[in-house]
């Protein structure tokens, strides 16, 4: 069984693969306007995957909360976080 499939397993919101104390820990002072932080990161996370470039601070803020990696590769929790995000659809 993949590490992805096994987080998928023990959770059931994007809310229980970061919780909101581990995104404000990670958030710090940024500042992305009037987009939510779920947002910046689940839009990071995709962009990562596939193939796009991204802001320091986004990037910085996935690494932080391990979905992606220092080699800007979506990890198993940025996978399971992006399924659990959009598995009801995305509006992105």
């Amino acid at each position: 069984m993949s590490k992805a499939t096994e987080l998928l397993r023990a959770a059931a919101t994007p809310e229980d693969l970061v919780t909101d104390d581990e995104l404000n820990k990670a958030w710090g002072n940024a500042n992305f306007g009037g987009m939510e932080k779920r947002e910046v990161i689940r839009v990071g996370t995709l962009k990562c995957l596939v193939g796009y470039h991204q802001g320091f601070t986004s990037k910085t803020i996935c690494t932080e909360l391990g979905l992606i990696n220092a080699k800007y590769k979506v990890t198993p929790k940025g996978r399971a976080y992006l399924y659990l995000s959009c598995r009801n659809g995305c509006n992105l």
